[in-house]
């Protein structure tokens, strides 16, 4: 797998803000490395996962768990 994508990259990508991607970085639902400098680097070809899971999101925004 090519980890290529920065979080601006994927942000811009995903159309979406950093702020977005770390988040769903951060619950685990992306693919990335954290390199010796601490910068994350995302699998390539992410974006499409992040507005799937966006458009999710906005979806369930105001449902209560069951």
């Amino acid at each position: 797998m090519d980890y290529t994508d920065t979080t601006s990259q994927l942000a811009r990508e995903g159309e979406v803000t950093e702020r977005t991607i770390r988040v769903y970085a951060d619950l685990g639902l992306l693919d990335f490395k954290v390199m010796s400098n601490g910068i994350r680097i995302f699998r390539k070809g992410q974006g499409s996962r992040v507005k799937e899971i966006y458009a999710e999101r906005i979806a369930n925004r105001g449902r209560r768990a069951s």
